[in-house]
């Protein structure tokens, strides 16, 4: 059994914390979903419903 490593989610905004083998990468920092991942384009919201940070 191994342990995923965790880490806060890299948008400043953002408090969510994710496994990096479920995150996506993006210019070598790591995000719980696209809409962090891209920025919030568009205001899109964070996927993780307690999230605000959209």
């Amino acid at each position: 059994m191994t342990n995923a490593t965790v880490v806060k989610c890299d948008c400043d905004r953002c408090n969510c914390e994710i496994s990096l083998e479920n995150a996506i990468k993006k210019n070598d920092q790591y995000y719980c979903c696209e809409a962090c991942a891209n920025g919030h384009v568009d205001d899109q919201s964070c996927k993780m419903s307690d999230c605000n940070c959209g």
